[in-house]
């Protein structure tokens, strides 16, 4: 009677939440030292540009609040990038690439394993992306008074969902990358240029008739795009250069570019790419496992 209590004991121990909850804890506890790094980073650039410069005598305060925390989150997606690449690359492909994935018998079902892998990397990255938001959002307060603009809330929030919609992508690639490593470079790559690189390649091609709503760098403009008051009216502007034409003759160069995608758009298309890249990494790493 006594063995079968046990083994009670370990089916229970395997069914419900407790799985998952398990995995958070460690995962946290994984990956701490990725994550004082992070928070460190995010600490000293957020007192270095919302302190740190205002104590140089030709660096002048923003005339309102909204303008200082636009200048203090340009970084913010950088390091939002950044962190979804190194805490997210190792999702999927580190359970294969140590062999986890080919146990016969394993203590936790695999998509438990996944889900509270994913959910303890989540909860870093957003304590990190908060702490930011917090050093800013109090020498906001010290340099300007209350209230908070609420669009700096409105922009954490945007923050947030930009860095699911880029764990999502990142999870994808994960899905189904040989390794960690590859995962990380590949998914840096293409944030930081290839997206980037299309964008110029599509505003040089199309001008202001195609808008780059498939790119996740354009999306993440709208974290600062949000605390302009008024929203950026027109979203695409051009900048105009003279130079010197062929043979001498002088001439000009025009440059478009897009600033932001609508408040809407941006939120719907954010939504729409965490449950694509979600919903085939899960395909994915299904079929991998076959």
């Amino acid at each position: 009677m006594e063995g079968y209590r046990k083994m009670d004991n370990r089916k229970e121990n395997l069914t419900g939440i407790k799985p998952i909850l398990y995995t958070i804890v460690f995962e946290i506890k994984n990956q701490r030292k990725k994550f004082y790094f992070f928070s460190l980073i995010a600490l000293i650039v957020a007192v270095l540009l919302g302190y740190i410069l205002q104590l140089i005598p030709t660096y002048l305060l923003s005339d309102t609040q909204a303008e200082f925390f636009n200048t203090g989150l340009q970084f913010i997606s950088f390091i939002t990038l950044f962190a979804a690449c190194l805490f997210f690359s190792g999702i999927i492909c580190s359970e294969f690439d140590k062999k986890t994935g080919f146990i016969v018998f394993p203590k936790i079902n695999k998509y438990k394993l996944i889900l509270g892998k994913y959910l303890g990397n989540l909860v870093l990255v957003v304590v990190i992306i908060t702490i930011y938001y917090f050093i800013l959002g109090l020498l906001g307060f010290f340099y300007y008074g209350g209230p908070i603009n609420i669009r700096f809330l409105y922009s954490y929030g945007i923050a947030i969902l930009y860095v699911i919609a880029l764990s999502s992508f990142v999870t994808f690639f994960s899905s189904f990358m040989r390794s960690v490593n590859l995962t990380i470079i590949s998914t840096l790559i293409i944030l930081l240029i290839g997206f980037n690189i299309a964008d110029q390649l599509v505003t040089l091609i199309f001008a202001d008739n195609f808008e780059p709503l498939y790119s996740l760098s354009y999306l993440g403009s709208l974290i600062t795009g949000i605390l302009e008051y008024p929203f950026p009216n027109p979203r695409y502007t051009e900048f105009s250069f003279s130079g010197m034409g062929p043979g001498g003759r002088g001439g000009d160069f025009s440059f478009g570019q897009w600033v932001t995608p609508t408040i809407e758009m941006g939120i719907t298309l954010l939504l729409v790419f965490i449950v694509v890249y979600f919903v085939l990494a899960a395909y994915l790493f299904k079929r991998r496992q076959l």
